[in-house]
């Protein structure tokens, strides 16, 4: 039930972007962008310090999308991603993008489905992940201004930043065909499946134990961090399914960290990116 379809991710893959990434699981080919646009805010004390995702299900991936098919999923693929950022954990490094009282770093996520096969959320998962390990972003010089304002200037020497991505949670979708209970489903799968459960889970540290105790957007379960939880699909569910999808759940996703962790780590080892556009 763990066995995935072959899944090949890339960084690097749009050279208009501050970090990029494509990824294919089977036939679903997902392209993902993150972009930073330095913002101007009245008061950075009610800003929405968080990602920012789009998501475009045209019907060029499958003739399922056609007509409001598309962008109803497009709207619970985003929902999804945006509710497993939300929290304080999974992204260390965003209080580093307040630049000053007025200025911040506003990160964008766009996610373009080229082609379904199914399984898209676990593909997107992977593909934000990579393509935050991606992102580069500008070191700026802050500067006091009159009126208690602020000027944003770029050094000389463009000097760029990474984020910390150890903490980024990775999407599984487990799903319930008849009495089995399996992970990657096809489209075909997909169209059979009674009920799906999509978890978002989070590495945990030990060092990061007590931090947790106040983060009430997350909850621990078995050495994880599980960010997003919920039910897709139509039937109901019984607490003892519920608790079987939600191990397998874990299991699958833990493989997905290591092999992903593994492959981006490998990909640093390059001294050149082999791909500028993921046309070639």
């Amino acid at each position: 039930p763990l066995d995935y379809r072959p899944v090949i991710v890339q960084t690097g893959v749009l050279a208009t972007t501050n970090g990029s990434a494509r990824v294919q699981i089977g036939s679903t080919d997902l392209l993902i962008g993150v972009k930073a646009e330095l913002i101007s805010v009245e008061s950075i004390a009610i800003y929405r310090n968080r990602l920012n995702f789009f998501v475009d299900c045209s019907a060029n991936a499958t003739p399922l999308f056609a007509g409001r098919g598309g962008d109803e999923f497009a709207d619970e693929l985003s929902a999804a991603l945006d509710a497993a950022y939300d929290n304080n954990y999974v992204l260390p490094d965003l209080k580093k993008l307040i630049l000053s009282p007025m200025h911040a770093w506003k990160l964008f996520v766009d996610i373009v489905l080229l082609q379904c096969d199914g399984n898209v959320i676990d593909a997107a998962g992977l593909g934000v992940k990579a393509a935050l390990k991606d992102t580069e972003i500008s070191k700026v010089i802050v500067r006091p201004a009159d009126e208690g304002k602020y000027t944003i200037d770029l050094p000389d020497d463009n000097t760029v930043w990474k984020l910390d991505t150890s903490r980024v949670p990775l999407f599984v979708s487990v799903n319930r065909l008849g009495t089995a209970k399996i992970v990657d489903n096809s489209l075909a799968e997909e169209a059979c499946t009674r009920t799906s459960v999509w978890i978002a889970v989070a590495p945990q540290f030990v060092s990061d134990t007590s931090h947790n105790q106040s983060n009430q957007c997350a909850v621990k379960c078995d050495g994880s961090i599980i960010t997003f939880m919920r039910q897709c699909g139509g039937g109901t569910l019984e607490i003892d399914s519920l608790e079987e999808m939600i191990s397998i759940g874990l299991k699958a996703v833990h493989q997905l960290h290591e092999a992903l962790d593994r492959r981006l780590m490998d990909e640093n080892w390059l001294i050149e990116k082999p791909l500028s556009t993921f046309l070639q």
